[in-house]
């Protein structure tokens, strides 16, 4: 029975202390991981299904976001991005934050793309008075608006990786190195 104890103890405290060195801290890592990305990648996820899925209701004849097939690329980079927040959560890494970084700038971008094009496209399908025109121009709204909100939750995520990829001990180091003539005619030839 004290063995026992004894070890449920140690099991115990080994869990605490590992959930202590993830959770708090002023380590740059720990900055990204305070935000909870595994949590807000699983929320981009159902974002890339949501787009994904009202986007195979776009496609017809007339010119919808999906004639550039937006739904459908916007939902594979909101995949990566979720993937790749619900991976760099589990196994935080510089590289992994950098290359989460990186996926999160493209999809910014993909998303002001997507933003634009709607807009223009929302824009013009107003002036049709029908009741199929009504449901397409209500899918574009909620996809623009769904949109507008992953670009918000992506720019806090943004700003969060590039905080923890600021090392407060990162130095430069310069060496210099001066070549005279005889060094460059030994090398040069």
């Amino acid at each position: 029975m004290e063995g026992e104890s004894a070890e449920s103890n140690s099991k115990m405290n080994w869990g605490a202390a590992k959930q202590e060195a993830v959770v708090g801290g002023n380590k740059p890592l720990h900055r990204f991981l305070r935000i909870q990305p595994k949590f807000i990648g699983t929320v981009l996820v159902f974002f890339g299904c949501n787009e994904m899925m009202m986007g195979f209701t776009l496609i017809h004849d007339i010119k919808t976001s999906a004639t550039i097939y937006i739904p459908f690329w916007q939902a594979a980079l909101l995949a990566i991005c979720g993937s790749l927040s619900i991976h760099s959560h589990s196994y935080p890494s510089k590289k992994l934050v950098t290359v989460c970084l990186a996926m999160y700038i493209v999809t910014i971008l993909g998303g002001f793309v997507s933003v634009f094009f709607r807009l223009v496209l929302l824009l013009g399908l107003s002036f049709h008075y029908d009741a199929y025109y009504a449901q397409l121009i209500s899918t574009e709204a909620l996809l623009l608006t769904s949109t507008l909100l992953v670009i918000v939750l992506l720019i806090i995520l943004c700003s969060y990786a590039n905080a923890s990829l600021r090392s407060s001990n990162t130095q430069v180091i310069f060496r210099q190195q001066h070549l005279t003539i005889t060094d460059m005619d030994n090398n040069g030839e």
